[in-house]
């Protein structure tokens, strides 16, 4: 009798646990009590709750068929984890961080399994997104207050608002990715929204968090923008979409060119910013380690290259390649492309942004994003969380047009 009264209560707490876990991890970052340490705290508390309500409710449920050679892969994945801790020198830390990450796709995929979860998802994102929005008008004005009007190019980056513990990621790339997501939403919310006092809305968020993003000056995050956002318009674009996105993109552009006519050869005298040392000395150490890898979660040794030392691979690829050889990568690399064609078919608003957001990163990875299997950081919300959507694959979704 007991225990059916617990099943009875985890049934009822179950999706309340999950959206609490994903509503912890998208607002978050953003700001939260006792900071980002806390936050990812609470987020692996969230994560547990979610966890015990779903062994006690006893639904355990298999994936639908086509989503059922994901969950291989994701398992193939695992154990190549394991294995690279056991035999090749991986560290063990990396078997609690991947749990816990586990847990969190979970917790997404049975959300995104129905359409109330669906919705409740999609609503966590609409206030993200607001959110940003503030964020980036209180940080362009704070800092315009702070410089005066010093638009020079590449003058200032932007990457904390100046108000304590509120949008403080301390780097330029961070904070452009985390606004990128946050734009690729508000982009998504103007092709959806069907009044036009919301359209105009999510313009006006939408041209907040571009304007934030270019001001971070990083191209990682322009790139993701223009990809996802590319994405969106070939998924759910109207021609009124596409004629305004052009007229849109060539003003823009041609006031940037005329604001910053150093713009172009600035890009091109930066070229790859010593990527490509970076790139060449990772690939120097993998001589004896292409098949399995270094180990999970080995870091490369600290690299000097002009003007700075350099921790990490500056390529998620390269990341994986670095850690779990070969392998590690092929089986990466099928993920990324099952959950691909799995989000294409799924006819839900969920998936198409989520495709937008993971067409996105598989552009910046070859540039930017690394630890691969970690506590909360972009590589959730740019990869793991669409995978998690695509876990919770519906036929039935995707038959409809």
């Amino acid at each position: 009798m007991m225990f059916k009264k617990f099943n009875r209560v985890a049934q009822m707490g179950l999706p309340a646990c999950a959206l609490l876990a994903v509503i912890i991890v998208l607002l978050g970052r953003f700001w939260w009590p006792g900071g980002t340490s806390a936050w990812a705290s609470s987020t692996r508390m969230a994560l547990l709750l979610f966890l015990l309500s779903w062994l006690l409710s006893k639904r355990w449920s298999w994936p639908e068929a086509q989503a059922r050679s994901l969950l291989i892969m994701l398992g193939l994945l695992v154990a190549w984890m394991v294995i690279s801790v056991l035999c090749f020198g991986g560290q063990s830390d990396i078997m609690r961080r991947g749990i816990v990450l586990a847990v969190f796709v979970g917790a997404v995929a049975y959300l995104a399994s129905s359409e109330e979860g669906v919705a409740r998802c999609l609503a966590v994102l609409k206030v993200t997104a607001c959110l940003a929005s503030i964020a980036c008008l209180l940080t362009i004005m704070l800092e315009l207050e702070k410089r005066g009007l010093d638009f020079r190019y590449r003058a200032f980056r932007l990457h904390s608002s100046g108000i304590p513990g509120f949008a403080e990621f301390y780097n330029p790339i961070i904070s452009g990715m985390y606004m990128a997501l946050a734009g690729l939403t508000a982009g998504w919310c103007v092709l959806y929204s069907r009044r036009s006092v919301f359209t105009w809305m999510w313009l006006l968020c939408l041209a907040v968090i571009s304007l934030y993003v270019f001001l971070t000056y990083s191209r990682s995050a322009w790139l993701a923008l223009a990809l996802g956002g590319t994405v969106l318009l070939l998924r759910e674009g109207r021609p009124i979409h596409w004629l305004c996105s052009v007229v849109a993109l060539a003003t823009v552009s041609v006031l940037l060119l005329m604001k910053f006519p150093e713009m172009y050869s600035v890009e091109v005298a930066r070229g790859a910013t010593n990527r490509e040392l970076i790139w060449q000395m990772v690939l120097d150490e993998m001589p004896g380690h292409w098949l399995v890898g270094h180990g999970a979660g080995v870091e490369m040794i600290a690299m000097q290259i002009p003007g700075q030392t350099v921790v990490n691979t500056h390529s998620l690829y390269l990341e994986v390649l670095f850690q779990y050889g070969l392998v590690g990568l092929s089986i990466f690399v099928a993920v990324l492309g099952i959950t691909l064609r799995l989000l294409w078919r799924d006819r839900s608003s969920l998936a198409t942004l989520n495709l937008a957001v993971l067409v996105g990163a598989v552009g910046v990875m070859f540039f930017e994003l690394h630890s691969f299997i970690h506590s909360p950081n972009l590589v959730w919300l740019w990869i793991w969380l669409p995978v998690a959507v695509a876990l919770g694959f519906r036929e039935r979704r995707a038959r409809l047009q």
